[in-house]
C-alpha cells in the first residue's frame, strides 16, 4: 500500500464550487477552474470533477487543465447524466462542475478497485481494508462506480467486513453518464479509466454526518416472503405478488392511484427486529420485471425467504418531507464548510414538479455550503452504522473540521 499523503498545513477549512454550462469540454474545464483558483487560491487538498455526458470524450484533457490551473493534492472525477452545483441542479444539459476542499487536519488516501483484481479480491474484506488505507481514525470514503463492472452485492459486505467492530460509512454513487458499458469515464488523479472503482478515502480531524433520504411512500401492508430464488419472488405469505398487488390497487382511492402510473417498487426491511415499521426502514429496490403467468417478480436485489418486503410508490410529497425531517437534526450542529449530494436518477423533474429540489433544499438549509455532486444509477450511503447501496434515494455527506468547525 502506498503510504498516506502528508495533509496540507492550512489554517482552517475551506471549500467552494464552480460551474461551467460551456458545451466545449476544454473551455468548459477553464472556466471553472479559473475561477475555483480565483476563490480558493493555490493549495487545495483535493478536487472533484463531476462532468456531464457531454464532457466524457475529452475528460482527460479536461482532468489536465483543472490540474495545471487549481494545483490540488488529488484529483477524482466522474462523468453523469446530469450535475449538481450549489442549488441548481443541471437536468440534462452540459455541466462541468468543480468542488475544491481544503482539509485541515485530515488525511485523503485515493484508491482504485479494477476488474483486474478480481472477483476474490474484492470479496476479501483484508484486501479491501489494505485497499481504502483504514486506520482508527478513518471517517469515510467517496465511492465512485460504473454499474457495468462493480459488483456491488459483493463489494459491499466486504467493505462492512473490512470496519470490523467499527463499520465503514461510505457514500458515493454510481456514474451515470453512459448506458452501456465503457461510456462512463472515472478520474483518479493521473489515470482515466471506464471501469471498476475509484474513491477517496478520508480520516483524521474531520467529521462527516450523512443524510440518506428515501423518496417512496409504502402501499398496503408489510409482507414475508415465503418463496424466491435468486431475485425472483414467486410467493409473499404464501400468495403471488402480482396478485397482492393488484388486490392493493383495487383498494386504494383514486388519488393514490395516480402514483401507480409512475412504477411501483418494492422495499427490503432493514431491521428485522423492529416491533413495527415505518420510513426509513425500507431499502427501496426497483422490479425489474413481471412474470404474468406466475404472478411472480423480479427485484434489484436478492431477497431471501423470511425477510420482510412492502410495496412502494414514488412520491413527492413524502420525499421532501423525509428530507427536510432529516436536515432538521443536523441544524442542531455547526455548519459543514462543504457537502456532496448523490441523487438518484428518477428524482429531480421526474419527481418534483419544481426544478433543482434536493440541492435548493440541502444548500438553503446548510447555510449556503459549498455543496457538489450529481445525478447517480444508485447512491451509496449509510442507515445507522451500515453502508447501504440505494435507489430513489438523496444521499449527502456534510464535511465538518473538528479544528475549526464552524469555519467559513
Amino acid at each position: 500500500m502506498d503510504p498516506m499523503p502528508t495533509p496540507r498545513r492550512t489554517l482552517h477549512p475551506l471549500a467552494a464550487v464552480t460551474m461551467s454550462g460551456h458545451l466545449d469540454t476544454r473551455t468548459a474545464a477553464t472556466e471553472a477552474a479559473i475561477e475555483l483558483h480565483e476563490v480558493m487560491g493555490p493549495g487545495a487538498d483535493v478536487v472533484f470533477v463531476f462532468a456531464s455526458f457531454h464532457h466524457a470524450t475529452a475528460m482527460m484533457e479536461a482532468a489536465e487543465i483543472v490540474r495545471s490551473t487549481v494545483n490540488p493534492g488529488h484529483l477524482i472525477g466522474v462523468t453523469a447524466e446530469s450535475v449538481i452545483a450549489g442549488d441548481v441542479e443541471r437536468e440534462g444539459l452540459a455541466g462541468f462542475v468543480v468542488q475544491g476542499m481544503r482539509v485541515p487536519g485530515a488525511r485523503l488516501h485515493p484508491w482504485t478497485i479494477t476488474r483486474d483484481d478480481g472477483g476474490g479480491r474484492i470479496s476479501d474484506a483484508s484486501f479491501i481494508r489494505e485497499r481504502l488505507g483504514v486506520t482508527d481514525d478513518f471517517r469515510t470514503a467517496i465511492v465512485l462506480a460504473d454499474p457495468f463492472t462493480t459488483p456491488v452485492s459483493i463489494l459491499l459486505p466486504a467493505i462492512h467486513r473490512a470496519g470490523g467492530a467499527t463499520p465503514l460509512r461510505l457514500t458515493g454513487g454510481m456514474a451515470s453518464g453512459g448506458s452501456r458499458p465503457g461510456m462512463n469515464v472515472l478520474i483518479h488523479d493521473e489515470h482515466v479509466t471506464d471501469s471498476g472503482v475509484i474513491g477517496l478515502s478520508v480520516s483524521g480531524d474531520v467529521d462527516v454526518d450523512f443524510v440518506v433520504s428515501q423518496g417512496c411512500r409504502p402501499l398496503g401492508a408489510p409482507f414475508v416472503v415465503t418463496k424466491a430464488k435468486g431475485n425472483v419472488i414467486s410467493e409473499l405469505g404464501g400468495r403471488p405478488p402480482l396478485e397482492l398487488l393488484r388486490s392493493i390497487a383495487q383498494s386504494l382511492p383514486e388519488s393514490d392511484r395516480q402514483h401507480l402510473s409512475r412504477g411501483v417498487l418494492l422495499g427490503v426491511v432493514i431491521d428485522e427486529y423492529k416491533p413495527r415499521f415505518g420510513r426509513g426502514d425500507f431499502l427501496i429496490r426497483n422490479i425489474l420485471g413481471i412474470d404474468q403467468k406466475r404472478g411472480a417478480i423480479a427485484i434489484g436485489d436478492r431477497p431471501r425467504v423470511g425477510q420482510t418486503v412492502q410495496f412502494h410508490v414514488r412520491d413527492a410529497h413524502t420525499a421532501n418531507e423525509d428530507l427536510q425531517l432529516l436536515l432538521d437534526g443536523q441544524m442542531l450542529r455547526p455548519r459543514p464548510f462543504a457537502a456532496m449530494l448523490f441523487t438518484c436518477n428518477g428524482r429531480g423533474t421526474r419527481l418534483f414538479d419544481r426544478p433543482h429540489h434536493d440541492a435548493a433544499v440541502l444548500h438553503d438549509r446548510l447555510d449556503d455550503v459549498p455543496l457538489a455532486g450529481f445525478f447517480a444509477a444508485g447512491e451509496i450511503g449509510p442507515i445507522g452504522e451500515r453502508t447501504y447501496f440505494h435507489g430513489q434515494t438523496a444521499s449527502a455527506a456534510l464535511f465538518r473540521s473538528r479544528l475549526a468547525p464552524d469555519a467559513r
